[in-house]
């Protein structure tokens, strides 16, 4: 099983922002030290949420200065971008690597930051397809082209030509049911973001790969499982920092995506988005913070592995992300918790073999 470092490069406690990336490339450090398999990095912009606005950039600084991790993007926003050049950085950064580029794709979900690129949120779905359509067709056959109603490119080729194919190193985020159809008909695996009961998702799941496999002929790559964690040898300790820092950064989500107004009610493609908000309004906030803190894997390294263990029992993961550094908690307890993970909980799950070969 794969097991890599998720960072979030959070500055909602008032850090100076040069501060929050050298304790965050200090974590990507130690990791691969520690001998986790890769180092993923999201993309956000414009707000304390998440300072990280240059994913692939961050990921050629680690592919360098570690020669043997794998590097995951969770996620380039698709929508926010010129789908060429995403191909070529992709490609660069394959090719430098030497293959090691695991590729998140997704559409976006904040306001701020379209209205930041000056992109209409009301054309983020078409966006995204169109430009994961160019983008996976570039990497898979190293030439560009389309005619769609948002891009109209004429025919080049990629180079650097790519290293080798991404259809099973390719996923897509997608937090709402009606997207599945969507990433399966592109051929993309899936990224869960630990938002909703594994329960829920889990059956989610076995609709999506029916639908994968009925469109390609083919099951799906194994998805992804990203959570937050904290891992402390004293369970009530762990759960003091779970229920502090956890509920900071569900309170961070709550801001940044403003899912306490009305503001997706209105815009086609985020109709999820809209129930969600209602739902978070009707709730009530402590109820929706303590949903949040359940679907994280949290505890003594036992239970950490526990945990772990049952949600790749429920969703079928092959990789699991855990988050340490997040909602503002101090570097070091971060780090202390990534060290205790990846020396007790962490060797048993890259011991896993694959579900498709287990007896």
């Amino acid at each position: 099983m794969h097991v890599g470092l998720s960072l979030s490069f959070q500055n909602i406690d008032g850090r100076g922002d040069q501060e929050v990336w050298a304790a965050e490339v200090g974590l990507a450090e130690r990791a691969a030290e520690l001998g986790f398999d890769g180092v993923w990095a999201t993309e956000h912009h414009f707000s304390d949420y998440e300072i990280t606005p240059e994913p692939v950039q961050f990921l050629t600084y680690m592919a360098a200065r570690h020669p043997t991790i794998k590097l995951g993007t969770m996620v380039v926003v698709l929508p926010w971008h010129d789908p060429v050049r995403v191909a070529e950085q992709v490609s660069v950064l394959d090719t430098l690597s030497g293959g090691r580029v695991i590729l998140g794709l997704g559409r976006g979900i904040s306001k701020l930051e379209f209205d930041g690129f000056r992109i209409p949120m009301e054309e983020s779905r078409e966006r995204f397809i169109e430009a994961a359509e160019i983008v996976l067709s570039a990497l898979e056959t190293g030439v560009i082209r389309f005619e769609g109603k948002h891009y109209q490119i004429p025919e080049r080729r990629l180079r650097p030509a790519p290293l080798a194919s991404f259809r099973a190193r390719s996923y897509a985020a997608a937090l709402s049911p009606e997207s599945y159809a969507i990433m399966a008909r592109l051929r993309l695996g899936m990224l869960i973001i630990a938002i909703r009961s594994w329960e829920v998702v889990g059956e989610e799941m076995a609709g999506y790969r029916e639908t994968f496999a009925e469109l390609n002929g083919e099951e799906p790559p194994a998805p992804l499982a990203n959570a937050f964690v904290v891992c402390d040898a004293d369970e009530g300790r762990a759960r003091e920092l779970a229920q502090q820092y956890m509920a900071n950064y569900w309170n961070s989500v709550i801001e940044h995506y403003q899912f306490k107004g009305e503001q997706y009610a209105s815009v086609k493609g985020y109709e999820h988005y809209a129930k969600m908000s209602v739902e978070l309004r009707r709730d009530g906030p402590v109820e929706v913070i303590d949903d949040f803190i359940d679907v994280q894997v949290w505890g003594t390294p036992a239970q950490c592995l526990d945990k772990a263990l049952a949600i790749r029992e429920l969703v079928g993961c092959e990789t699991f992300l855990p988050v340490f550094g997040y909602g503002g908690m101090p570097a070091e307890v971060a780090m202390r918790s990534m060290e205790l993970f990846a020396r007790e909980v962490m060797p048993p799950l890259q011991a896993l073999a694959p579900v498709a070969t287990r007896a």
